[in-house]
């Protein structure tokens, strides 16, 4: 089995693994600042591990990194928060627009070049997300978790640009290694406030920090290794898809109506973005 090989095959068993985050933070009896702070805190010792090998001079960038790591412990919280609020497929969806604004601000942030299709891609999104809040539930908690889904995607969105720039100073692994850390300081706190049910859940945290962080964050830098960016990105569509398949079989948690017509634009919008014209005309011709 060659290297490409291996990598397709971390990259998919990480999003497989990610993408039953909410079928995990729905079980877990705990507020959703407690989980991220305890997930943190149970990856941290093994990152560190990976870290020690990695001897990244901290110095380089370090405001930037502070910056995207007290942005990633929003994105995880609010996440986190839309998962117990709202449905998971409208969760995972709502994250998903982050590249769609990635796409649109990279020119104006890191200067790069801003494809048309980046323009259509964000009206698709904004429509399907005014279609998802306005899918007559009419439920005050649905809108706050809808609400609560859409800043996680803006945050990610923030934190892909400063991963960017911050992987030109330091690898990977320190990157995570510091927003898990930081992570863990700034939700301290929320390590003593449910004391009482941590053990009631002790085996989903321990699970939730492991292999949802350390070993599928792990799987995924090492895969990334060993394929292309594009084909990383592409392959980590599966995530979504896989929380959407999850929360039906195990949640019995079924899309419908306007909700179904929103996600399917958010998502026709992140084909578009990640297909290059190229690809479009072999897919059109067969």
């Amino acid at each position: 089995m060659n290297k490409n090989t291996i990598g397709i095959i971390e990259i998919v068993v990480a999003t497989l693994i990610w993408g039953s985050l909410g079928v995990m933070v729905r079980n877990i009896d705990m507020e959703p600042f407690s989980i991220v702070a305890y997930r943190s805190l149970i990856a941290l010792p093994i990152m560190l591990i990976l870290f020690r090998k990695k001897r990244d001079n901290l110095k380089k960038n370090y405001k930037l990194l502070l910056l995207a790591s007290i942005a990633i412990t929003m994105a995880w919280s609010s996440h986190f928060y839309a998962f117990k609020l709202t449905t998971i497929a409208n969760t995972v969806v709502l994250l998903y627009t982050g590249p769609i604004y990635v796409a649109i601000l990279s020119p104006l942030v890191l200067k790069e070049v801003r494809e048309k299709k980046a323009n259509i891609c964000l009206v698709l999104s904004i429509f399907g997300i005014f279609l998802m809040y306005n899918q007559g539930l009419g439920d005050e908690l649905n809108d706050r978790g809808l609400m609560l889904g859409a800043i996680s995607g803006i945050l990610f969105a923030f934190v892909i640009m400063a991963t960017k720039k911050l992987s030109k100073d330091y690898s990977s692994i320190t990157i995570v290694t510091m927003q898990l850390f930081i992570s863990t300081i700034i939700l301290s706190p929320a390590l003593f406030v449910e004391q009482q049910v941590v053990m009631e859940n002790i085996m989903l945290l321990v699970i939730l920090g492991l292999v949802h962080t350390a070993i599928a964050e792990f799987l995924f830098i090492d895969g990334l290794i060993k394929v292309s960016t594009q084909k990383a990105s592409t392959i980590s569509y599966i995530e979504p898809a896989s929380a959407i398949i999850y929360a039906v079989i195990l949640l019995n948690e079924i899309p419908e109506g306007l909700e179904i017509i929103g996600i399917s634009l958010i998502a026709t919008a992140n084909i578009i973005l990640n297909l290059n014209l190229e690809d479009m005309k072999k897919i059109i011709k067969k």
